[in-house]
């Protein structure tokens, strides 16, 4: 008998499932679907929903929405046919990327204020998940000395650049009017990353003199816009724009008057922290 599967009258049922609605924004003008893939970081094991970009990239939001209001206009992001934009849409509400309010990724020199207590509130939820085992932090790797140029060579639109600080540490310029600089790194891990190699590089006045092998940070390979954005030197929160070569930090690289900047082996560069989802 399958009296469980049958009604009164003999007709065979059979159990729909139920379909999990999409969740929308109330206060949304346009009332676009709003739910992504629902993932958990691995970092701090809070959920965190992926969106796709305009350029088919992932980005990591934190699920909620937040008051536009006091979050600055550098960081809102929103939804439009379920695709992630890097700015306001005129609503009262945004979303912002996770790494922002990570609490084992988010770097403590550039804590901003407005979002200490949600930052806090995902680092108590972290530390339950360690205390009932359903989250076990990454071991903490002996750190081993950098070989990373001090001022590295940077290739970037086929031109070469010495850069004012390590790799790790070369910050960006974006500036709004009446407001500090942004300060956040270039270096992402959710973005492209560069390839360290040994490329000739010889003296353009000292054209008889044969090239010479230098370490470089080549980012030839990655796209214009990203190539760009290092040029411009805007990490990836600042869409690059043109800027003037004065206004950055770079310095066209001359192998005679940065002699003492050349390295001709191959750097082995520290762990880099980790800036996204």
């Amino acid at each position: 008998m399958r009296s469980h599967l049958t009604r009164l009258h003999g007709i065979p049922h059979t159990a729909r499932p139920r379909r999990r609605p999409l969740r929308t924004t109330a206060t949304s003008p346009d009332r676009f679907p709003t739910a992504g893939q629902t993932r958990r970081c691995y970092a701090c094991g809070n959920p965190i929903e992926l969106f796709p970009r305009a350029d088919h990239r992932l980005i990591a939001l934190h699920p909620a929405e937040l008051a536009t209001a006091v979050i600055p206009e550098d960081c809102r992001w929103h939804l439009s046919a379920g695709i992630a934009h890097p700015s306001g849409d005129g609503s009262p509400w945004c979303r912002i990327p996770h790494r922002l309010v990570c609490p084992r990724r988010t770097d403590s020199s550039q804590s901003r204020p407005h979002l200490d207590a949600l930052r806090l509130r995902l680092a108590l939820r972290t530390r339950r998940l360690i205390d009932t085992g359903l989250l076990t932090p990454a071991p903490h790797r002996s750190e081993q000395p950098s070989t990373t140029p001090a001022r590295p060579v940077v290739r970037a639109l086929l031109t070469l650049y010495l850069a004012s600080a390590p790799l790790d540490n070369i910050r960006c310029i974006a500036q709004r009017p009446h407001h500090p600089l942004c300060g956040q790194r270039l270096l992402d891990a959710g973005f492209p990353a560069g390839t360290w190699r040994l490329l000739p590089v010889r003296a353009k006045h000292s054209p008889g003199q044969s090239p010479l092998p230098v370490a470089v940070y080549d980012l030839d390979r990655l796209d214009p816009v990203q190539q760009l954005r290092w040029r411009a030197q805007h990490c990836p929160d600042h869409v690059a724009s043109p800027v003037e070569l004065d206004q950055t930090e770079w310095k066209v690289f001359d192998p005679l008057l940065h002699a003492d900047h050349i390295h001709t082996q191959l750097p082995r560069p520290s762990r880099r922290p980790c800036q996204g989802a």
